[in-house]
């Protein structure tokens, strides 16, 4: 089913459409390669977890990582409902 409102990006002469608005932010700032990037860090990271340690060491690697994109978006003008400029 074809979505009825459907988001664009426009990079030069080409026009794609986005499926969600992260997909929107990703295709805009060009972070495709970065994602995959990191989706193969996070794939060797989780395949080490062999012991509680490493998964308490990768499990505050990540939330720290989460913290700071929360961070990041939340003082961008890509976060939607933003209305002012702290």
């Amino acid at each position: 089913m074809k979505n009825k409102n459907p988001l664009y990006v426009v990079k030069g002469k080409n026009v794609e459409e986005a499926n969600s608005f992260l997909d929107l932010i990703i295709k805009k700032l060009d972070l495709e390669e970065a994602i995959t990037v990191f989706k193969n860090i996070f794939s060797l990271l989780l395949a080490q977890i062999q012991t509680y340690a490493v998964f308490e060491s990768v499990t505050k690697f990540l939330n720290d990582l989460i913290e700071k994109a929360k961070k990041f978006l939340e003082a961008s003008s890509f976060w939607p409902g933003r209305t002012s400029v702290n």
